[in-house]
C-alpha cells in the first residue's frame, strides 16, 4: 500500500524525548533524573552499504545527587526489545555508543529508530529516539516509479551518471537533479538535503544561483548559453528554454486548444493542469489485469497515473484534485525536494513534499533577482518566481547545447 501521510519518512530527526519508567515496583512513583536527554552524532540519512561506525554521544541528563548515570541503546528494526548497555550507572566513560548501521540493519531502504535511555537506580529515567533513514541512489534506489529508464542514455559528470532523454521540445535534458559538489573537497559547492551527504545523489544538491552559474557575487552572466556547473557541452536552461519545454509538452500531451505561453509568465491557463506534466510519476497501463498487485489498487480507484515514491511506500506527490495524477509527460520527473536558504553560512531546508524548484539562467533586469520555476503540489500551474542570488538555493537541471 502507498502511504498517504507523506511526511512520515522525512520528518524531523528527533522522534521523541521524555521520561521512561525504570522503577522495579510499578506501585511506587519514583523521582526523575534531571534534564532532557539528547544525542550528538546521529546521522539523519545513511547510504545502504555504508560501513561507517558512528560515534553517538548522549548528553543533557544529570543525577539529582551528583552520582553516575547509566545508558542503554536499541536500534529498531531489527533488535526488537533488546538493549545494549554502553555504561552502567557507576561505570567509567560518558556512555557513548558506537554503531555500524549496515552491520546492525542491513541494506533495506527504510527508517530505523535509535533509542537511548538514561537510567539510575531509584529514579525514573529519561529516553529519547532519533530516526535514521537508509537510502540509495540508482536503479534500485530510494526513488522509484519516477519515469526513469536506466537502460537509456546517460551523461557523466564528476563521477556521477545522470539519466538524459529527448524531451517534447526536441532537446536533450537531464532527468535527475544535479549533484555536483565542486572540485575542492574542503569547499564543496551546494548543499545536500538536510546537510546529509548521503542524500546528495538521491535528491540532488541545492545551489544558490551564483553557485549554479559559477559567477561571483554581483556578477551578471554573459549572453548565450551559461555552462555554470553543468558538464561540458551542457548548460543551465534559460527561462525561455523552460517555457518552450512547457509549451511543447502541452501539445505533446494532447491538450486541444493550448495557446503558447510567453516566457516570464506563469505557466497557467483555465482548465489546464500544467504542473502534473512535470511531476515525477508514471502513467498507469489500463491493460494490466486487476489481479496484478503492482497496479490493481490504482486502477480500482480510477487513477490515471501514480506518483514516484521514496523508499518504496511514501508518495512524493500526494494527490490533490486540482492538480490530478502526476502524468510526467514532459519527462522531467520533478521530485519535491523543496528549497534551502543560507544564512550566515548555515543552511536551512524547507518545503520538501511540497515544492520542486529549478533555477533558470535568466534574471529580472529591474530587481536583479534570479528567476526560477516552481512546481507546487497543490497548484495546477507552474509559477515563475525571482529570488536572491546568494542565499536562496534550488535544484538544477542541465540541457544539452
Amino acid at each position: 500500500m502507498i502511504l498517504k501521510k507523506t511526511h512520515l519518512v522525512l520528518a524531523a530527526a528527533v522522534l521523541a524525548a521524555g521520561s521512561v519508567s525504570c522503577n522495579k515496583d510499578n506501585s511506587e512513583t519514583l523521582p526523575t533524573l534531571d534534564g532532557n536527554l539528547y544525542l550528538r552524532g546521529v546521522p539523519t540519512y545513511v547510504k545502504a552499504g555504508d560501513e561507517t561506525v558512528f560515534h553517538i554521544e548522549p548528553y543533557g541528563v544529570t543525577h539529582p545527587d551528583g552520582y553516575g548515570i547509566g545508558y542503554r541503546w536499541r536500534l529498531t528494526p531489527p533488535s526488537g526489545s533488546e538493549y545494549t548497555t554502553s555504561k552502567e550507572e557507576n561505570g567509567d566513560g560518558d556512555g557513548a555508543f558506537d554503531i555500524n548501521i549496515h552491520e546492525n540493519s542491513g541494506d533495506t531502504l527504510r527508517t530505523l529508530t535509535l533509542t537511548c535511555e538514561a537510567f539510575a537506580d531509584g529514579y525514573s529515567g529519561k529516553s529519547t529516539s532519533y530516526s535514521i533513514v537508509v537510502v540509495a541512489s540508482g536503479e534500485n534506489g530510494s526513488i522509484q516509479h519516477a519515469g526513469y529508464d536506466f537502460t537509456g542514455s546517460k551523461v557523466s559528470h564528476d563521477g556521477i551518471d545522470y539519466l538524459v532523454y529527448t524531451a517534447p521540445d526536441g532537446k536533450t535534458w537531464m532527468k535527475q537533479n544535479l549533484a555536483y559538489d565542486g572540485e575542492d573537497p574542503d569547499n564543496k559547492v551546494g548543499a545536500p538535503f538536510r546537510d546529509s551527504e548521503a542524500m546528495s545523489d538521491v535528491f540532488g544538491r541545492f545551489y544558490t544561483w551564483e553557485e549554479a552559474l559559477g559567477i561571483e557575487p554581483g556578477e551578471t552572466p554573459a549572453g548565450g548559453n551559461v555552462q555554470g556547473i553543468c558538464p561540458d557541452g551542457w548548460h543551465i536552461p534559460s527561462d525561455e528554454e523552460w517555457t518552450a519545454l512547457a509549451n511543447a509538452t502541452m501539445v505533446y500531451a494532447g491538450y486541444d486548444g493550448w495557446t503558447p505561453i510567453d516566457s516570464s509568465a506563469n505557466w497557467a491557463a483555465d482548465g489546464y493542469k500544467v504542473s502534473r506534466e512535470f511531476m515525477a510519476g508514471e502513467i498507469l497501463r489500463d491493460d494490466i489485469q486487476e489481479s496484478d498487485d503492482d497496479y490493481d489498487s490504482d486502477i480500482e480507484y480510477g487513477k490515471e497515473a501514480r506518483s514516484a515514491t521514496f523508499n518504496t511506500d511514501t508518495e512524493l506527490w500526494q494527490y490533490v484534485n486540482a492538480v490530478g495524477d502526476p502524468t510526467n509527460r514532459s519527462g522531467i520527473s520533478a521530485i519535491p525536494v523543496g528549497y534551502a536558504r543560507r544564512t550566515n553560512g548555515m543552511w536551512s531546508f524547507y518545503g520538501n513534499y511540497e515544492y520542486a524548484i529549478f533555477w533558470t539562467s535568466s534574471y529580472d533586469p529591474e530587481s536583479g533577482k534570479a528567476i526560477c520555476r516552481v512546481i507546487n503540489n497543490e497548484s495546477p500551474d507552474v509559477y515563475m518566481e525571482s529570488h536572491d542570488r546568494s542565499s536562496f538555493a534550488a535544484s538544477v537541471r542541465c540541457v544539452k547545447d
